[in-house]
């Protein structure tokens, strides 16, 4: 393999390259190297070849970056180390510049030396403190919700937890393990499945996005309700996700006034629907103001289920208080006694006031085996005599 030549190396490098003989003085440079020599000197700097490297940086950089710079460069000298690197500022330009010096260990003529290369990284500086920067105001901004935030590491599983958000559950910041397991054993279990899957969904791209309610222990043992909404944040360069971080919003109070609307809808159905019964055999339902499909399907299975529960063979359906008979609420007339007659009951329609039966006979519909009577106190006289006559033997 043919040996380059010094001259030659520094020829292929288009930064400023230098090479230090073994007492660390300037041996060769390239023509990168000379230009900004030649703009040094103008500044009072002595970068040319045959200059001791070391005391002009000590000179030109300072007492405290000359030191360092000085120490490392002279371990690679010594052999006591293959390379060195730092990086620093040049503040006599406008605006200030960043630099990186990497010497490497480089066999001369006259004993060790080191190969000397000078990179402008002052955009890679930029980036990088725009991101440190970009970063910091998000924690910020994440530090202010009232539930915190959570960052998770895909790679390892590790977890930050801030310290909001393990004192929002009653956790002192620190005191629940900083691993996915430790999150997953806090999350209700019946919620758990639904939530790893909408999670590694979204990792996996099978969600756009990753957000869901959950109920998630607190130290007291009570659990809270919260939507947790996370967003993927790093990925490697070939997409694959590296960090999520998320939040958790309380809605636990939200949750339990859908509860209480719930079970109040459940009640006022039931009292829309009522079953009286007034004897062993005979149960009564009056049917106050509209009969939508919603009420009709409530009406149909509390009928139902109460005929069952009180083994009634009557059923009376007084319609009295319903403002408006039309083929909807027929059809759910008919359609009630049909079922009751296959629980082996019949039907008693009562509170057919005249205006109700003209409709009814306009409507033309199917009444089959349904005893219709004009109030309720026909109703049940009617219901209460057939309870009393006897059967055929």
């Amino acid at each position: 393999m043919p040996v380059v030549s010094p001259e030659a190396l520094l020829s292929s490098l288009r930064e400023p390259a230098a090479i230090l003989d073994h007492e660390g003085h300037l041996a060769a440079v390239n023509a990168a190297w000379s230009q900004v020599s030649a703009e040094q000197a103008l500044a009072g700097g002595r970068f040319g070849i045959g200059s001791d490297y070391l005391t002009c940086c000590a000179e030109v950089r300072g007492a405290e970056i000359g030191a360092v710079l000085a120490r490392g460069v002279r371990d690679v000298l010594a052999a006591r180390s293959r390379s060195f690197t730092l990086e620093y500022a040049c503040d006599r330009a406008a605006p200030p510049l960043h630099f990186e010096l990497v010497a490497s260990a480089l066999p001369t003529g006259g004993g060790p030396g080191a190969l000397l290369t000078h990179h402008d990284v002052t955009e890679r500086q930029r980036l990088a403190q725009a991101r440190s920067e970009a970063e910091a105001q998000l924690k910020y901004v994440l530090e202010m919700l009232p539930e915190g935030y959570w960052e998770w590491n895909i790679e390892t599983n590790h977890v930050h937890y801030s310290d909001r958000w393990c004192e929002s559950l009653g956790y002192a910041p620190g005191e629940i393990e900083p691993h996915i397991d430790a999150w997953a054993k806090l999350v209700h279990p019946d919620d758990l499945p639904r939530v790893l899957d909408t999670a590694y969904g979204y990792i996996e791209g099978r969600y756009p996005s990753y957000q869901c309610e959950t109920r998630v222990r607190m130290k007291s043992g009570k659990y809270r309700w919260n939507i947790d909404r996370a967003r993927i944040v790093a990925r490697d360069a070939s997409g694959k996700p590296l960090r999520m971080v998320g939040m958790e919003i309380d809605i636990t109070e939200r949750k339990e006034a859908e509860l209480v609307i719930q079970e109040q809808s459940k009640r006022l159905r039931d009292l829309s629907t009522p079953l009286i019964p007034i004897t062993d055999k005979v149960v009564v339902m009056p049917l106050v103001g509209l009969v939508d499909a919603q009420r009709a399907d409530q009406v149909l299975s509390t009928l139902l289920e109460g005929l069952s529960r009180h083994q009634a063979s009557v059923a009376i359906l007084d319609v009295t208080g319903v403002s408006l008979i039309d083929s909807h609420v027929a059809s759910v007339l008919v359609n009630a006694a049909k079922a009751v007659g296959l629980l082996g009951a019949r039907v008693v329609l009562t509170g057919l006031r005249p205006e109700v039966a003209k409709t009814l006979v306009k409507l033309d519909v199917p009444w089959g085996n349904i005893v219709m009577r004009g109030t309720l106190h026909a109703g049940i006289a009617y219901a209460t005599s057939v309870e009393r006559a006897p059967s055929a033997s």
